[in-house]
């Protein structure tokens, strides 16, 4: 929700406040006390001069920009028939009703040099060698501690010189229809945070959260000041750690911009400083708070849960992408989400730069994101004595229990159900399935997975019927049956006669029934606890019937749509490019889908539902019966099965009345296997 800002500048206003008021108020300095009425009056600054007396002048309201002179978040409102006071050092207030001459008329302001308002202080301007923030920052004893550290002496100049590396991103989005799969929903806008980091090979990058570049189409990066959007393009996006790789080629922009230094994991109760352009205002703001927490935590862009950082500082809609920097001045991590709720107030989360480096080493290693690793494992807490007994553990052991294993990761050729994992690279794992982390912290084991990088190997103890192993493991993304997001990627689709097939995925859900918890429970089963048996395995739904000659009698059938399709005439379906292709290769008069709904069966003539197909993609606009990645998939199989029939020719073999590949098994003998990115199988 927006922060309410200060009262506005009006007519009406009985006791206004001046900008000098709002601007002292941000935390106890000395010029706030001074406002106070039992305060004494402060020492005289530059060298005992004191400052020009306020002089009335009338100023036409409607020429007026205070957006410099109040805290972020706010507008200043200033009516038409408002006559303010202007002191000489540019300081705006309301002086309520003009005066008037005996004769009626209206009073000529005095004489006075021409004001230049441009030149007024901002809220992240530097006074008296202290740094403004938001009024509307949290009044708490803790809060005016943290704003103390964070915006005097040393600090405040050290983070002054890097406000101009903190940039506004304005992008603009255009996602799938994941219903409609061929099309792109309508497109929208987004405003949010950046800022330039700096990098050990001298490179001129940028960084913001993945979910302010979501399937862009434009990206935008304007500078603090300036009224010139400069255009970037996105390196690489990381869905998981959503964080996002921006680069601007124009020089104009990097003209005085000093990048920010990543510096390292902050500590508990230390003070940081939030800083973007969050929503209210255009203006650059800062909001200052502790670090709360350190742990690891569900990132709710890319459904998965990696180490996070916890802060009471202020994070609003706007700050996404934005650093939070410590007194150094150095950038401790990226705002990136926060709870919201009744119950819960000034909590937000922070990717710190631990999270932040593997992004940039996995970029510069791969050129491009591969994504973080885990365990495709489900485990057990061993906290029950007897449960320990029952597997052979010494009082001293400590583990989780193994409950099953991913039948399409490394793990299954390695790791057994019932083992008990003791161990995670000489790091005891414990009966609730934490390690140790800092001094007095504990984090959950997949810290020690999510360091590594996706083809990178990891050190298990296991005990197994009471005797200990050490095994090794090829860590890989988590199989996920239900894909958590496409990772950028379009939506698959194969169309035949009015019936629409896709993929399964959790956007999928989203879009069709608001949330997962609305999906049937077929659906929600899988996408919680549906793990893959085979790295090609999806699940292939009948997502649409479009009415046709084909369909006749399916428009209203209860039941089949959103149904997972269990085979095609008779041979079980594992993915969607291997039903395009039982499809395609079809040679029977009929066409029959079982599905896994009610038990469910879909059956047309061949003949009319390839007729079909044609006028379905004259009607609705479709450019091709499938997406690009089956038809892909398609020709790469098609290619190997030409290989293979060459190669069996040369070596003399006759293949002609033989059952091939492409027989009743359905599958290929060469299909592509893409380990470790659920994006690139959809």
């Amino acid at each position: 929700m927006e922060p309410a800002g200060p009262e506005p500048l009006s007519s009406k206003c009985s006791s206004p406040r001046r900008a000098k008021q709002v601007m002292a108020s941000a935390f106890g300095s000395p010029k706030s006390r001074a406002l106070e009425p039992s305060a004494a009056p402060p020492p005289p600054p530059f060298g005992g001069q004191l400052p020009p007396p306020v002089l009335p002048c009338r100023v036409q309201a409607s020429k007026l920009d205070l957006s410099h002179g109040r805290g972020a978040g706010s507008s200043a409102s200033i009516s038409t028939t408002t006559t303010t006071t202007v002191s000489a050092s540019g300081t705006v207030a309301n002086a309520g009703k003009t005066s008037e001459d005996p004769a009626g008329g209206v009073a000529p302001p005095p004489s006075i040099p021409p004001l230049n308002f441009n030149s007024q202080l901002s809220m992240t301007d530097l006074v008296e060698e202290q740094l403004i923030l938001d009024p509307n920052t949290p009044r708490s004893p803790k809060h005016q501690m943290a704003e103390h550290i964070m915006t005097s002496g040393s600090t405040a100049q050290v983070m002054k010189r890097h406000m101009d590396a903190v940039v506004k991103v304005f992008a603009t989005h255009s996602k799938p229809n994941f219903t409609l799969p061929w099309q792109r929903q309508q497109q929208f806008t987004s405003k949010s945070t950046g800022f330039a980091v700096r990098t050990d090979d001298g490179k001129r990058w940028l960084l913001t959260n993945a979910h302010s570049t979501t399937y862009h189409t434009q990206v935008q990066l304007k500078r603090r000041g300036d009224d010139e959007k400069y255009p970037a393009r996105v390196l690489a996006i990381g869905t998981e750690c959503d964080v996002a790789l921006l680069e601007v080629e124009d020089e104009a922009f990097w003209k005085d911009i000093m990048p920010l230094e990543l510096g390292d994991l902050p500590a508990l109760q230390e003070a940081v400083a939030v800083v973007g352009y969050p929503i209210g205002g255009d203006s650059l703001a800062i909001s200052a708070g502790v670090v709360s927490r350190v742990q690891m935590t569900h990132y709710s862009h890319g459904s998965m849960s990696l180490l996070a950082v916890q802060t009471d500082a202020a994070i609003n809609s706007g700050n996404s992408g934005g650093p939070v920097m410590n007194a150094k001045g150095q950038c401790v991590g990226i705002a990136f989400q926060s709870l919201s709720g009744n119950s819960t107030q000034s909590v937000g989360y922070v990717i710190p730069t631990s999270v932040v480096r593997h992004f940039l080493a996995d970029v510069q290693r791969h050129e491009h994101y591969t994504g973080f690793p885990a365990l495709n494992i489900v485990w057990q807490e061993m906290d029950s004595k007897a449960l320990k007994k029952a597997y052979k553990m010494q009082p001293h052991q400590k583990g989780v229990l193994v409950r099953s294993v991913g039948g399409a990761s490394h793990e299954a050729a390695v790791l057994r159900k019932d083992d008990v994992l003791l161990r995670i690279e000489g790091q005891d794992v414990g009966t609730d399935g934490t390690v140790p982390f800092r001094h007095g912290e504990r984090v959950d084991f997949k810290y020690l997975v999510t360091n590594k990088h996706v083809g990178d190997t990891v050190t298990l103890g296991v005990l197994r019927q009471g005797q200990e192993l050490e095994l090794e493991v090829t860590l890989s993304h988590y199989h996920y049956l239900v894909p958590p997001h496409l990772r950028e990627a379009k939506p698959s689709y194969f169309i035949v006669g009015g019936l629409v097939f896709t993929v399964c995925t959790d956007p999928y859900l989203l879009q069709r029934y608001g949330s997962l918890g609305g999906a049937p429970v077929r659906l929600m089963g899988k996408s919680y606890y549906g793990v893959k048996n085979e790295s090609d395995e999806q699940v292939v739904v009948l997502s649409s019937v479009l009415a046709c000659d084909a369909t006749l009698g399916y428009e209203s059938t209860l039941g089949i749509k959103d149904s997972p399709v269990v085979a095609f005439n008779g041979e079980p379906v594992r993915n969607l490019a291997q039903l395009a292709r039982l499809v395609n290769d079809c040679t029977e008069d009929y066409m029959r889908w079982d599905l896994e709904a009610g038990g469910k069966v879909v059956v047309m003539e061949s003949a009319t539902a390839r007729r079909c197909t044609a006028v379905i993609k004259e009607d609705h606009n479709v450019a091709d019966e499938m997406s690009r990645d089956v038809r892909q998939q398609l020709e790469e199989w098609q290619a190997a099965a030409e290989r293979a029939a060459e190669a069996a020719a040369a070596a003399g073999c006759t293949t002609g009345g033989e059952e091939g590949s492409d027989g009743e098994g359905g599958s290929s003998p060469s299909t592509p296997v893409r380990e470790g990115s659920r994006g690139d199988v959809l």
